[in-house]
Order: structure tokens, then C-alpha cells, then sequence
């Protein structure tokens, strides 16, 4: 009896299917890049253990789609729910490391914390960094509501949103596609300029973060006549250049810009819903001014960041999953062909720039944060960046044993009058330790030296 009654609950576990960009993600997962990305919150307090897993047993009941182990199915993966609940544990990996594991039923989400800091990983597969990002601040004020309810008093529309769990678990993909022919003019992207750099050991991330006012920072941005967004992807296109030969520079270096689909079509998802635009750049031909590149940037944010050509885009994806022969391919050679298709995609870019934006928090929470910062595993190179008040953070990751990029990317930042604050990580160092050899006190140009 007790085995039939465990058939049966087993049968009534609620899946779901994954939207069109997560596909791609347990096919893709390895050692080069476990498609793992990390939210952290820096308090200004050390964390207290027991009160985070009070909010996190909180926080899993307003977002249950989380809890979820990834299964293979005859012609896709899914989700499927699970009763495993997570367990906050003190900082014992190094940021980043594997969470989704082939053929095991694992959560694919975890909540660490080190000192004052406290770590929100996720594999890909199961939200994007907007969901990840709703997660931890409704994780942020549970948590300081249970440590200082006399302080931290919030009203739950404040904490919970007004999404139904139906909404959350939209595939708005498939809500927002259409077969309408894409513009004829879409850029497409050739082989792009690669790193030559030795690599670090397989497993291994360099990470180096630098944080810099938000108000110097936009002013300088103003200054220019142009954006935060647009300015950081000028001085990495720059940053990269200045590290290439004028051999190298025939061929363009080529930027991911991820773009949150939420911006053009309303969705209250906590799936993945993201898109990408890439921006090529070629120095051999166009000009080296930065002033020059500014510009080029811009003009092409302008053209492409519109929901026409979001869109097409998308359309183009999703078209593609539901070609009729695609559908009734079996997973295994659907596998094999995205693995070929991930490592053709590979030479088309050379690394990968994603904002987050603004983090936000309910006026009662912010005495207790310092700041917000966000890493992801890459093959290559990946700056993410996101602001929290005044502090502005920029987080490269890296596989590459040099730091020239990160180096020229702050001294150009610091050339222009913006200081920063350069934060290193050890590679592969559990408890995320530091480097205070560049952790100076005064002068940015100084701290970017120090790399």
C-alpha cells in the first residue's frame, strides 16, 4: 500500500517546461562554465544564521517554482518540483561552483552567507537575473524583519509583489511570440577577436570587482552625452584594444549586451525572459578615440534597443524551437546539436557585458546593506554590473590568468576622473577571500595600478 501511495504522489509532482534560452543551459553546463551566477549582499552587520533561514523557509513559500530538480525528458529537459528544502550554510565553495549536476536531483539554488555578506547562486536554467534579483530582495526583507522587527516592519505587498503563481511561472516567450518576418537589415555578427591568454586551471574564476560612486559616475556618463550602459561598454571595447596587437585588431571584437525582455513586453515571470543584442567594433578600420567609440555605441543602442527589433530577435529563437523536425528530435541528438551550436556561437563573441541596474529596497532595509554585487561563470570574460544608492559595482570574471583587461578598463574609468575602489578575488578561494594588496584607501588610479 505505502508503495502504491508513493507511486501515485510521485505522479502528481507538478513540472513545467523550460522557456526557449534555458534550453540550452544543461546541454551547455560544464567545467568550462557551469552557468552558475551569483547575487551578493553586502550588510553592514555580520549575518546571522538562524535568522536567514527563518527568511529563506519564508521566501521559498512565495516563490515554490524554485523548488524544483531538473529532469530529462524523451524530447526536452524540465522542471519537476521537489520536497527537498534548502539549508543555509556558511560559505564553503568557491562563488560560483556547480549546481546542477546530469541525472541528479539537486536544488538548483542555494543561499550561503561569510561574515557580513550574504550569497543568493542559481543555475541559469531556473530564472534569469531579474527573478534571481526578486528572490533576494524579498529573501533581504525577511531577513531583517526577523533580525530587527522593531526597526523593519514592511507591508507584504511590499515584500511579496502582487504576481499570482501563475504569472511567475509564465513562459512569456511563448506568450509574446509571432511569426512576423524579421527587418532586413538585422546585423549579424562574423567570427569576432579572441583572448590568447593562459588559462587558469578548468573550474577556476579570477574575479575583480571595482565600486565607484553612482553620482560621479553618471555625471561623467552625462557629461559625454550618453548613458552609464553606453559609456561602460565604450571603455571595455577600449580596454580590450589596448591589450591587442594591430594584427589582432583585423579581426572586431564582438560584445554580448544581454537585454531583459520585461523592458519591451509585461511579464511578472521569474523564468528566464531575456534576449541579447551584439555589438562588433572594429579598431583596424573605425576609429580608436574613445570619444569616437562612444558615439558608434550609442547610435547602435539606439537602432537596435526598440521592440521591433527585440522582437525579431526573439520570433527568431523561438521559430527555430518550434520547426517541426527540431520538436521530434530525440533529446540526445537535440544535445549534440546545441553543443555544436554553442561552440560555433563561441567564436562570434569575444566576452559579455550585462547590467543588472538599479537594486532597489523598502526605505526600512537600507541602514542595514552597504552594497549589492553580481558574479557569473563565463568561458571567457564577463563584466556584470549593477548599483545599489551610491556604490556602483562592476564584477569581472574571468578564466584567463592576466588581469590587463580589468587593469585598463579601471585606468581608463580613473583617467576620466571617476574613482574606484578595486576589490580582488583569490581564484578559486572559498569564503571569498579578498586580496587587500589592491583594497587602497585612497586614489582609484592607484587601486587600478595594483593590478
Amino acid at each position: 500500500m505505502s508503495q502504491i501511495t508513493g507511486i501515485q504522489k510521485r505522479q502528481r509532482r507538478k513540472w513545467r517546461k523550460l522557456e526557449n534560452p534555458a534550453k540550452i543551459f544543461p546541454a551547455t553546463s560544464g567545467r568550462k562554465d557551469e552557468r552558475v551566477f551569483r547575487l551578493a549582499c553586502q550588510m553592514n552587520e555580520p549575518v546571522d544564521q538562524e535568522r536567514l533561514q527563518q527568511a529563506l523557509d519564508l521566501c521559498v513559500k512565495d516563490y515554490s517554482l524554485f523548488l524544483c530538480v531538473m529532469r530529462r525528458g524523451l524530447f526536452w529537459n524540465y522542471l519537476e518540483e521537489t520536497r527537498q528544502r534548502p539549508i543555509v550554510r556558511e560559505e564553503y565553495k568557491p562563488p560560483c561552483s556547480q549546481l546542477y549536476v546530469r541525472d541528479q536531483k539537486n536544488l538548483l539554488f542555494e543561499v550561503t552567507y561569510y561574515k557580513n555578506r550574504i550569497n543568493f547562486e542559481t543555475y541559469h536554467a531556473l530564472t534569469d537575473g531579474t527573478g534571481a534579483m526578486q528572490f533576494m530582495r524579498t529573501l533581504l526583507c525577511y531577513y531583517l524583519m526577523k533580525l530587527h522587527p522593531d526597526q523593519v516592519n514592511i507591508a507584504a505587498d511590499q515584500v511579496q509583489g502582487d504576481a499570482t503563481m501563475e504569472e511567475m511561472a509564465e513562459d512569456s516567450f511563448s506568450k509574446y511570440y509571432s511569426n512576423q518576418a524579421a527587418p532586413k537589415d538585422m546585423p549579424v555578427s562574423g567570427k569576432a577577436y579572441q583572448f590568447h591568454d593562459r588559462h587558469l586551471a578548468y573550474g577556476n574564476l579570477r574575479m575583480t570587482e571595482g565600486i565607484m560612486p553612482v553620482d560621479k559616475l553618471l555625471a561623467a556618463a552625462r557629461g559625454k552625452g550618453t548613458t552609464i550602459t553606453v559609456w561602460l561598454t565604450a571603455i571595455f571595447l577600449c580596454a580590450i584594444a589596448q591589450d591587442m596587437s594591430p594584427k589582432q585588431k583585423k579581426r572586431p571584437i564582438t560584445l554580448m549586451i544581454p537585454v531583459n525582455l520585461r523592458n519591451y513586453f509585461p511579464s511578472d515571470s521569474m523564468c528566464n525572459f531575456f534576449g541579447w543584442i551584439n555589438i562588433s567594433y572594429n579598431f583596424s578600420t573605425q576609429s580608436e578615440e574613445l570619444s569616437e567609440v562612444i558615439a558608434y555605441t550609442a547610435d547602435f543602442f539606439k537602432k537596435e534597443l526598440t521592440k521591433e527589433r527585440i522582437a525579431a530577435r526573439m520570433n527568431g529563437l523561438v521559430r527555430m524551437e518550434k520547426n517541426f523536425f527540431m520538436r521530434v528530435l530525440p533529446l540526445p541528438v537535440k544535445l549534440l546539436g546545441m553543443q555544436a551550436g554553442a561552440v560555433f556561437g563561441t567564436s562570434h563573441g569575444t566576452a559579455v557585458l550585462s547590467n543588472v541596474g538599479k537594486i532597489t529596497m523598502p526605505e526600512e532595509c537600507i541602514p542595514y546593506i552597504d552594497w549589492f554585487e553580481v558574479y557569473t561563470t563565463t568561458p571567457k570574460m564577463e563584466i556584470c554590473t549593477c548599483s545599489w544608492q551610491n556604490k556602483f559595482t562592476v564584477s569581472f570574471t574571468s578564466v584567463y590568468s592576466a588581469a590587463r583587461i580589468e587593469r585598463n578598463f579601471f585606468r581608463i574609468l580613473t583617467a576620466q576622473g571617476i574613482p574606484v575602489e578595486i576589490v580582488a578575488w583569490s581564484p578559486n578561494e572559498v569564503n571569498g577571500h579578498r586580496d587587500d594588496s589592491v583594497n587602497k584607501e585612497e586614489g582609484g588610479e592607484h587601486n587600478a595600478a595594483a593590478l
